[in-house]
């Protein structure tokens, strides 16, 4: 009896392919950025990312916004799992930029101070409790009136400020405030900077630009807002590792930091 032939059917299910793992012809030999140019594009980009933190957190809500809108872009060959996902984020993006413009029409666009406590609550901070009464060792009885004149009506003030909160509390605008100062603390500028910019400009930021380099896909591809939002978040990966990552640029071959790796990105020049 002869040998069974051997079964060609193949297995249900994804496979590997080479289209995220092999470097593309047109990305080889390309001239590799010297980790001085990286240095000084990305000390440009912290001054720039320092500056922009200086607007309201209303902005920061609008902009990421629109990063929710584009994340995932807008190829027509996806598959419907994705499409879907998409549509959502969309959805969820125009709804963050509505409370953003609602809430942008009650602050300022500039914060005026280095710490803004309105972002973290939706409230500024009481007046009353910054007014303090101050009673000598030996008062009078006139000062002893008037500071209990002072003491009463600061009372009447914070009775009324949390009369005020309270109906606030259930106000859409106040919810709003808190809602998109809750992104500027969760996500921040940085983040927005280094996804849409980078994706939006071709692997360019500003500093990136002024210093004539760029980051590009090993596969050859476009780099998409998605590759860009993945790779900044390679810089907290970065810093959670002590800076050892980003210090791979001075040994790795093809100069692959910490963010390279997981976007499976280099930078060139050009």
């Amino acid at each position: 009896m002869g040998q069974a032939p051997e079964s060609t059917e193949r297995p249900a299910g994804r496979r590997v392919i080479a289209d995220t793992l092999a470097v593309a012809p047109e990305v080889l030999d390309l001239p590799l950025a010297e980790p001085w140019r990286r240095l000084a594009a990305i000390a440009v980009d912290v001054i720039v990312v320092a500056l922009l933190s200086l607007l309201a957190t209303p902005i920061l809500g609008l902009a990421t916004g629109v990063l929710v809108m584009v994340l995932l872009g807008r190829r027509r060959e996806v598959p419907l799992a994705l499409k879907v996902v998409r549509w959502l984020l969309r959805g969820f993006g125009a709804v963050i930029v509505l409370l953003s413009v609602l809430a942008l029409g009650h602050v300022s666009s500039v914060q005026s101070r280095e710490l803004n406590l309105d972002a973290l609550t939706g409230r500024a901070e009481s007046a009353a409790l910054k007014e303090t009464v101050y009673v000598s060792p030996n008062p009078s009885s006139a000062e002893l009136r008037a500071a209990n004149a002072r003491l009463q009506q600061q009372v009447d003030d914070l009775k009324k400020e949390i009369r005020e909160q309270q109906a606030a509390g259930s106000s859409w605008l106040y919810r709003t405030k808190a809602f998109t100062g809750a992104l500027g603390v969760t996500f921040g500028w940085s983040g927005i900077y280094f996804t849409l910019i980078v994706g939006a400009w071709n692997g360019r930021s500003l500093g990136k630009f002024l210093f004539r380099v760029r980051v590009v896909k090993v596969n050859g591809q476009p780099l998409t807002f998605f590759d860009a939002f993945i790779r900044q978040g390679g810089y907290v990966a970065g810093v959670a590792m002590g800076m050892i990552g980003f210090l791979k640029i001075l040994w790795d071959p093809n100069r692959q930091t910490v963010e390279d790796r997981i976007a499976a990105t280099v930078v060139v020049r050009g």
